[in-house]
């Protein structure tokens, strides 16, 4: 059984000297003679048909790559030698990308993939004793691959592991046994708690109609309708009555959630027989100028972080004859959220109506999906609505009779959480390391393919067909001024209904909690809680009754940005939220600025060293300074994505840290305990130790 984690050096890449400076002594590197290079023919024929997807072949890199490791089971010389035979690129270029995304196996290794999340949402439920639970289950099997895993995108079922691409949770310790024995035995991994078996955590958004035997969402993960629960109550979490906790409040409006477990709402007949693709023929028959007045009319913010406006943004780009690109991130890696999973799995068509809409606005004609690699069973489904849309007309040359043209690629990651990241993904969409760009030149001017390229999110796009529906003005009474609209949240953490909702802009964040997620286990209470994802500046317990919209948590101090709220009650040591915070970022870090590379590495070594007993209260003065320098000097937000966090961290919870540095200090002289690394560890020790207060 292989077990070891995945290791990044400074530069970013997992193997040592890919920084090195290139050798002119050598002779220069080649393309494989295709007389001596034998590939099969189903992978030819399997990287040619991707190569044709893009402007630039160089685009079908990396699922080349992906292809070669499912025919070969890694990325062997001889694998990447293929690949560099059909796509005409030297094997270097090819190494230098296997190495830097994660999913992408530079040795051999076993048949079976076992990712277990040690990140924030699962481990505060248990992940890292899941984790060690699974690898002593499968101890000794060669065929098993079980290694931590950083956010999986499927917080709402912490403690959660993915299983050869399926996804299962939420696992308690005694289930390993029996996960190890179903993929011996050939059969469905855990069947009752797959992913695709639950329904929306959102009760008011729930249809229940009769079951449709062929939903293909549920039978690509080996189930059934029929295994699926549509009523109010599912096994752990509890999914029942959701009530507000301050009060009355009107019905909840629901538009992306809108009965979205209605079977079959996944094909194109059902979503056509609910009204779909009708926004998009009333589009057609505006001009784009009309598009972009309703879009900017809805005041509609982006739902990715940023929260730029939307329409705003569409028109920033130039007029003319030319390839204009519309790129949807749903590279959703960002701890604790996971809507955009929930809402590609279940309405893919609703986010290629938005897309056609929003390249119509844009006047782009080229379109792609950028979805995450771990998300498989929702990239199967986004590809078979594609296929229909494409085969019905709403895709392709002239739509509906249109003067208007489209095409849309699915574009699969393969593990890197930098891609998130607008310019690093158009790096990796093109065929290159995740790297974040130098701006400007912004991408509205000089995006993909150096042509002007408008990039929004999952759930930004999937808004789109209502506002056309309903119109911009309309769209805008829901919400509050400067957040408009509804807002699907993720909710996770020490919560007893985690799960999406969707809710309208401007609700107390105390009835998102308490009201809709029922707040922590009975007996405790809220300690602290990210409003926006892991990234966001921590609030506190007497934050809860501010409104949850853009302008309010900005002015507490902290941001909405994704939507995805992680609560952490008074049972969690601060220490312990602050390390998993900081690895996960030191572990993400691309390493090509060196505020991030060298601050996230510091970062977490501080916080080691504070938990091991050898630093002192001083030592915050530099972990909050190192902080400081962070924030504002990195190439992208990365760094800044730590920095902010753990810097509120310090602030609201000083006296702890403290208290803890002063305790660990204690234990450590006494010799009564020796802190032991963390299965999530998967840091570089390039760097060496880090200095103390009198070194620095």
């Amino acid at each position: 059984m292989s077990a070891q984690p995945v290791r990044r050096f400074a530069h970013g890449s997992r193997v040592p000297g890919w920084d090195e400076a290139v050798d002119p002594a050598k002779d220069p590197a080649t393309v494989p003679d295709p007389a001596t290079t034998p590939v099969p023919e189903a992978l030819r024929t399997e990287i040619e048909a991707r190569m044709a997807l893009y402007p630039d072949r160089r685009s079908a890199a990396v699922p080349a790559l992906a292809a070669a490791q499912r025919h070969h089971g890694w990325c062997s010389p001889e694998a990447v030698d293929q690949v560099a035979c059909v796509m005409r690129l030297t094997p270097g270029y090819l190494q230098a990308l296997a190495t830097f995304y994660d999913m992408l196996e530079t040795e051999p290794k076993p048949a079976h993939d076992v990712y277990v999340c040690t990140n924030i949402s699962c481990s505060l439920l248990g992940g890292d004793e899941l984790l060690g639970a699974v690898q002593e289950a499968a101890a000794g099997d060669p065929e098993f691959n079980v290694r931590s895993f950083e956010c999986l995108g499927a917080c709402d079922i912490g403690p959660m592991a993915s299983v050869d691409g399926v996804y299962v949770g939420p696992l308690q310790t005694a289930d390993a046994q029996t996960l190890v024995e179903d993929v011996r035995g050939g059969r469905p991994v855990l069947r009752d708690k797959q992913l695709a078996t639950r329904a929306v955590a959102d009760t008011e958004a729930r249809a229940r109609p009769a079951a449709d035997p062929g939903d293909v969402e549920r039978s690509a993960a080996g189930v059934t309708d029929a295994d699926v629960d549509l009523g109010g109550d599912q096994p752990t979490p509890d999914h029942g009555e959701q009530r507000p906790a301050s009060g009355e409040r009107r019905a909840a409006v629901k538009l992306l959630f809108d009965q979205i477990d209605e079977p079959g709402l996944h094909t194109l007949e059902v979503y056509e027989r609910r009204g779909g693709y009708r926004a998009l023929r009333r589009a057609l028959e505006l001009s784009r100028e009309e598009v972009l007045a309703e879009l900017d009319a809805s005041e509609l913010r982006g739902r990715g972080g940023a929260g730029f406006q939307m329409g705003k943004k569409a028109s920033f780009l130039p007029k003319g004859d030319m390839d204009k690109y519309l790129v949807c991130n749903a590279d959703e890696s960002e701890p604790g959220a996971f809507k955009d999973r929930e809402l590609m799995q279940k309405n893919p068509h609703q986010l290629i109506e938005g897309m056609i809409i929003g390249a119509l606005a844009a006047g782009a004609n080229r379109a792609f999906i950028f979805i995450r690699g771990e998300y498989r069973l929702q990239g199967d489904i986004l590809e078979a609505a594609i296929a229909e849309a494409q085969a019905a007309g709403y895709l392709g040359e002239r739509i509906l009779g249109s003067g208007h043209t489209l095409s849309l690629v699915l574009h699969r990651g393969a593990g890197a959480y930098i891609c998130g990241e607008e310019t690093a993904l158009l790096d990796s969409l093109e065929g290159k390391r995740g790297n974040p760009r130098l701006k400007p030149p912004f991408p509205a001017n000089q995006g993909l393919y150096q042509g002007p390229t408008l990039i929004n999110n999952v759930e930004t796009l999937a808004t789109v067909p209502h506002i056309i529906g309903m119109g911009g003005a309309e769209f805008a009474k829901l919400g509050v001024e400067g957040s408009r609209g509804t807002k699907v949240v993720s909710i996770s953490g020490c919560v007893q209904r985690p799960g999406n909702y969707e809710i309208e802009l401007g609700i107390p964040a105390r009835d998102i909690v308490y009201g809709l997620a029922g707040g922590p286990p009975e007996g405790r209470e809220v300690k602290l809680w990210f409003p926006g994802g892991s990234s966001a500046p921590v609030l506190l317990a007497e934050h809860l009754d501010l409104a949850y919209d853009f302008d309010t948590m900005a002015k507490a101090g902290s941001m909405l940005g994704s939507g995805s709220i992680i609560v952490i009650d008074d049972s969690v040591p601060v220490m312990d939220v602050a390390r998993k915070v900081a690895k996960f970022y030191a572990h993400e870090s691309c390493g090509k600025c060196t505020p991030c590379r060298e601050g996230t590495n510091w970062t977490v070594k501080m916080l080691d060293r504070m938990d091991a007993g050898e630093a002192t209260p001083m030592d915050l003065e530099i972990l909050a300074g190192v902080q400081e320098q962070i924030i504002g000097n990195c190439l992208c937000v990365l760094g800044d994505s730590m920095a902010m966090p753990i810097g509120s961290l310090v602030k609201h919870f000083r006296e702890e840290f403290e208290t803890h540095i002063d305790a660990a200090r204690q234990r450590s002289e006494t010799g009564t305990v020796t802190p032991s690394p963390e299965p999530a560890a998967t840091l570089s020790d390039t760097h060496g130790p880090v200095p103390t207060l009198a070194e620095a």
